[in-house]
């Protein structure tokens, strides 16, 4: 592959001891980032991994399937845990449970669009509320032996777009990161990214700026480095594709970009994928979360209406294992 983009950006960062080269990061997702594909990611050269965003509510009162979203394995450093909330108390007594598992980080979920976490008050919701974002912020940092970072969106609507101000008050409770998608939360997932306003973050703080939003090949994340982040959070564009991070990390580093894998090597990835989530969550569920996980990996490919649709259907390892054998027959 072979691009003659200028590299302009001047990507990497420190946060307390870790510091990462090219500031490349796997964004968390719920239902996607579970420990078998970050794995897979970091593989491919993620440099720092996140787990699905986890109820500080749920950890204070010590629910099972909650502490199951903490899974992470053994070799995986550094990792963050996020979690969300908007109590400041609670979300204390969560970075207690959290910490003790051994993350590196931890971050507050400040940009989730969805109802069911903004109606309780958390996620982008705590945008509306910058004083009580700064005590849970700080109540956090209290507790916290570890860094504090926060991930917010580009504000709740059009007409409150205030990431830039809300960003210096996360610097002033204390966290030394903060990630921001350049959506808002009344767009969710729709329209662009606001790369001018994630600029004017970078501009207001002196902590590092991770950007994220529509970043999905080299030449999004060469856009997304001229504004001047530290680091590229990369969420849905990662989905079906890990070895995005590899590709980016050549780019940046002015090597030669390697090539997508073979149609085959997708094929053994996506097992390899389903043998890790069976592993984590026994094969029922694991099927489950891989119907859509697996679907993800044949975009574009001869074939893939019919495989995606085979993969809608999963329960088995089994199944899994044949979808992967048709994909290498039809593209033999």
């Amino acid at each position: 592959m072979d691009l003659n983009l200028p590299r302009t950006h001047s990507l990497g960062y420190s946060i307390g001891e870790h510091k990462f080269n090219l500031g490349l990061s796997l964004a968390p997702m719920a239902g996607n980032t579970n420990v078998a594909y970050r794995a897979l990611c970091r593989r491919f050269g993620a440099e720092l991994t996140t787990t699905e965003m986890v109820s500080s509510m749920a950890l204070r009162h010590n629910d099972v399937k909650s502490l199951g979203y903490l899974a992470k394995a053994a070799d995986e450093t550094p990792v963050a845990a996020q979690i969300f909330g908007a109590d400041p108390e609670t979300l204390a007594m969560a970075v207690k449970a959290v910490q003790q598992r051994g993350f590196h980080f931890i971050d507050l979920n400040i940009g989730c669009p969805v109802p069911k976490i903004t109606g309780g008050g958390g996620g982008s919701a705590l945008l509306r509320e910058p004083q009580l974002a700064f005590d849970c912020v700080a109540a956090m940092v209290e507790a916290a032996d570890v860094p504090v970072t926060v991930k917010i969106r580009a504000g709740w609507d059009d007409e409150n777009k205030n990431a830039p101000e809300f960003a210096v008050t996360m610097q002033e409770a204390g966290a030394q990161a903060i990630t921001v998608h350049g959506r808002t939360r009344e767009q969710k997932y729709t329209g662009c990214s606001d790369l001018e306003l994630i600029q004017r973050v970078v501009a207001a703080v002196s902590i590092p700026v991770i950007g994220n939003g529509d970043v999905s090949d080299i030449e999004s994340a060469q856009i997304m480095a001229d504004t001047g982040v530290q680091g590229i959070a990369i969420g849905r564009g990662a989905l079906g594709k890990p070895w995005l991070f590899d590709q980016l990390c050549c780019y940046f580093a002015g090597e030669d970009i390697p090539d997508a894998p073979s149609v085959a090597m997708r094929a053994e990835l996506v097992v390899e994928l389903g043998t890790g989530v069976c592993e984590l969550y026994g094969e029922q569920r694991g099927m489950r979360v891989m119907r859509r996980l697996a679907a993800d990996f044949f975009h574009g490919l001869p074939g893939a209406p019919q495989l995606r649709k085979q993969c809608g259907q999963l329960s088995t390892l089994g199944d899994l294992d044949v979808v992967a054998k048709q994909l290498a027959l039809i593209t033999a």
